[in-house]
């Protein structure tokens, strides 16, 4: 008869010390939980990854605008750079806190 108990899973940072029985909760469950909690970071990670790329964006085309109203209206020159560096501050700080 195979020896149905698992005991210290050593990579584990969810605390399991061990684990024992006929199978119906032990590795089967662990493993479950383990994908489930792969596929919610992943989702996380891309969606943290489509907020960064937008931003960028974003923030490139401040920039050129930037540059071309520079150009046209050199008087606002300042207050230009100053919009589009807040969007960008702004932006990296909701993307690092996400």
């Amino acid at each position: 008869m195979a020896n149905n108990t698992m005991t210290r899973y050593s990579g584990s940072s969810t605390g399991i010390s061990s684990y024992s029985g006929n199978g119906s909760y032990g590795l089967s469950n662990f493993s479950n939980n383990f994908v489930n909690t792969l596929s919610c970071t992943n989702m996380w990670e891309q969606g943290r990854a489509i907020l960064a790329s937008t931003a960028m964006e974003n923030v490139g085309a401040l920039s050129a605008m930037e540059g071309y109203l520079c150009q046209i209206a050199p008087s606002g020159a300042h207050r230009y750079k100053l919009i589009a560096d807040a969007y960008a501050v702004a932006a990296a700080r909701v993307i690092s806190d996400w």
